[in-house]
């Protein structure tokens, strides 16, 4: 199938690298809103930019499927919304490098990253973005959420629209509301209310100066 990448940044350019490289679809064109179309120059990786508003005249629904490299939840439920309402359906990508297992059950528009780790017995939810993450058996990924470089155990549930950052632990058995903003580093042992925010602490600098530690003898 056809595919329009709607984003033009660093993650927009990887996903083009991967669906090329690693998935039977063919990648023929770029999109963002028009209020940013200027500042692209019209093509990213050789391949033409185009206005979202404007994309039905160029790649229309009937041919073309689209794939968001937005991680913003919010940002991206409204685009994927957006474009559900035009009739666009939309390519997933999950690479052939995850560790996944045969039982896992997605929904329509996922990205799973080639390092994502996921167990047995899982379920992830429509418009789901997983970066790096090592996700426990039984566990339950809501719509509309981005979740990168963690750590969750067996039999968490992550709420709608919810983002989880780089470093963070969430223990097993615990659920995430919806609309959680989980901070890098964050360490969650218990459930989470609707619009929670956590946020972990980061490291602090030391006195010391480096040059005068000697690390090898």
């Amino acid at each position: 199938m056809k595919v329009v990448i709607f984003g033009t940044g660093k993650h927009a350019e990887m996903v083009h690298y991967l669906f090329t490289h690693d998935s039977p679809h063919e990648v023929v064109a770029f999109c963002v809103g028009r209020a940013y179309l200027s500042a692209t120059g019209g093509q990213l990786v050789g391949l033409p930019v185009v206005a979202f508003e404007e994309l039905s005249s160029h790649y229309p629904a009937v041919a073309f499927q689209l794939h968001i490299a937005v991680g913003q939840p919010k940002a991206r439920r409204h685009i994927y919304e957006q474009a559900k309402a035009a009739g666009y359906s939309f390519a997933s990508y999950i690479s052939s490098r995850a560790n996944t297992w045969p039982d896992m059950v997605v929904g329509e528009h996922v990205f799973i990253d080639p390092i994502a780790s996921i167990h047995p017995c899982v379920t992830i939810g429509d418009n789901a973005m997983l970066l790096g993450v090592i996700l426990g058996h039984h566990s339950v990924v809501g719509s509309n959420v981005l979740i990168s470089a963690c750590i969750i155990g067996g039999n968490a549930r992550i709420g709608d629209d919810t983002f989880v950052g780089m470093g963070a632990v969430i223990n097993e058995n615990v659920r995430i509301g919806r609309n959680n903003i989980i901070g890098a580093g964050a360490l969650i042992g218990k459930h989470t209310d609707d619009n929670a925010v956590y946020t972990g602490e980061y490291s602090k600098k030391r006195l010391v100066d480096a040059s005068r530690i000697a690390l090898f003898k």
